[in-house]
């Protein structure tokens, strides 16, 4: 009788047994990717994140990033030739140590808004300096 008991038991046990180990599995933490994370890193470089210039690029004194411009804007930025460009608006300077300097009016509200008016944002701003260039 006593082995009848045990076959009888069998089933109910495995039965439990599987919803203790779902609920574990329930509640088991999420798996968070952080920062070093192979799969992380691997997203930042595929945005650009760790993208970089040639050489350095400066505007109005200050280092431009290369994160999250297009691959055209990057590589053209560092080959930028001196002269002035869009109607002498814009000064590009290249000094003795290979950076490429961008210099335009920009110290009043009123600079600022006549500029953005000329140029949407840095990817335009290479875009068109580089356009006047090959055609100079």
């Amino acid at each position: 009788m006593a082995r009848q008991t045990v076959e009888q038991d069998t089933p109910d046990t495995n039965e439990r047994i599987a919803a203790v180990l779902e609920q574990l599995a329930a509640n088991a933490p999420v798996q968070e990717i952080g920062y070093g994370h192979p799969k992380f890193q691997e997203r930042l470089r595929a945005e650009g994140f760790f993208d970089e210039f040639a050489k350095p690029v400066y505007q109005n004194g200050l280092k431009a990033e290369a994160r999250g411009l297009k691959p055209e804007t990057i590589e053209r930025a560092p080959k930028l030739r001196a002269g002035r460009y869009l109607g002498g608006k814009v000064e590009v300077v290249t000094d003795a140590r290979g950076g490429v300097h961008l210099r335009y009016a920009n110290s009043k509200v009123q600079d600022r808004m006549r500029f953005q008016q000329l140029v949407r944002d840095f990817d335009d701003l290479i875009d068109r300096i580089w356009n006047e260039m090959q055609v100079a």
